[in-house]
């Protein structure tokens, strides 16, 4: 029993972490990639159900030709099936692989119809368990409360109706529970990993004062709808350049924390005006009192619309700082993204040019040009 008991454990440990490795892997991977080509992730998880099938399709073609112990792989198989319904997010995802999983454990070929119809109610539970999932992943005492007695009687369901002993039967549900502690442990593990991964990408790529989007976030976004302009999926992509008016004078006169309070408020303002008309446009902070914005599929003309009605309704924000009140308002030069702008620069440049006109026009005025 200690020999077969080592054997179950051994492999069922070793084979949840990888699974569960590579399944991570796989959804941070795909939402990166989706969000990098500015699609929806709307089949985002098939790449995850595609996994998980092909994984439990390996385990009925290990049994079948390795002779693999038939209960340690069913016991694999409950694992992986329990750990995706419970992590799929997409109701078409989910049912999918639940029809995959009823099919490999079908294939085994010596079911009932009375485990068959027992098969089917355990899967029907799981797809409305996964209703609640993001409840039940988020705490160990909940995720057991379902996780132990779910696969407890899935295991006596099949001590039921399959003769195998008492003793082979304590051994697989003692690993079970084991390796299910195991999994959301280490699951939590690399979901705080990642967190921490991506909080640390956050701030590298925006800035500490305003919050939007920083210099370097603002290179990666204009290569990547470069790409998308040259490969025709945007036709037209404007590049706005914006300077805060007399902001050395609002240092000199109130000092540099009234300053920071005339960024930050100016940044959420833009921002949100911005994003109010199309969420997909951002908004960068390129240094001092400089920010940038990239509209995508929109003409130049239509842009400065846009523009000049922001620049029109700045009048209105006024930022209070101890007991003054102070008045903003923006300079802006705006150009086209051209096919042979490589590099960011060059498209800066030439915004910069049209910036320097509306400076020398008398602030606070709009200037567009090719």
């Amino acid at each position: 029993m200690v020999l077969h008991l080592f054997n179950t454990f051994f492999w069922s440990f070793f084979f949840a972490i990888g699974y569960i490795s590579i399944y991570r892997r796989i959804e941070e991977g795909t939402i990166r990639w989706y969000r990098s080509k500015q699609v929806m992730l709307r089949f985002g998880e098939l790449a995850l159900v595609v996994y998980a099938s092909s994984v439990e399709i390996s385990l009925r073609i290990l049994h079948h030709f390795l002779t693999t112990n038939l209960w340690t792989m069913v016991n694999l198989q409950t694992v992986v099936a329990l750990y995706t319904c419970l992590t799929l997010r997409n109701k078409g995802a989910n049912l999918l692989f639940l029809l995959v999983t009823l099919a490999t454990f079908g294939s085994y070929g010596t079911l009932t119809w009375g485990l068959w119809l027992a098969l089917i109610g355990l899967l029907i539970i799981l797809f409305v368990v996964n209703l609640q999932s993001a409840w039940l992943v988020g705490n160990l005492s909940r995720y057991l409360a379902f996780v132990l007695p779910f696969g407890t009687f899935t295991w006596l369901l099949f001590k039921a109706f399959y003769a195998f002993s008492w003793q082979s039967l304590l051994v697989q549900l003692f690993c079970y529970v084991c390796v299910e502690t195991i999994v959301f442990q280490y699951s939590i593990l690399l979901k705080n990993r990642g967190a921490a991964s991506a909080k640390l990408i956050y701030e590298t790529m925006h800035d500490r004062l305003t919050g939007v989007p920083n210099w370097a976030k603002f290179n990666q976004d204009f290569q990547l709808y470069h790409e998308l302009m040259l490969s025709t999926q945007i036709n037209e992509i404007v590049l706005v350049a914006i300077d805060i008016d007399h902001f050395k004078q609002i240092n000199d006169t109130y000092g540099h924390l009234a300053g920071n309070a005339v960024l930050t408020s100016f940044a959420h303002n833009l921002q949100t005006y911005i994003h109010q008309v199309n969420s997909e446009w951002e908004v960068y902070r390129a240094g001092g009192e400089e920010f940038n914005v990239i509209m995508a599929g929109i003409d130049q003309a239509a842009a400065k619309q846009v523009v000049e009605a922001y620049r029109q309704q700045l009048h209105e924000l006024h930022v209070m700082y101890e007991g003054n009140k102070i008045n903003v308002t923006a300079s802006v030069g705006m150009t086209k993204l051209q096919g042979n702008d490589v590099q960011a620069e060059d498209t800066i440049k030439r915004a910069g040019q049209y910036l320097y006109q509306a400076k020398q026009a008398g602030r606070d005025a709009v200037i567009a040009g090719y």
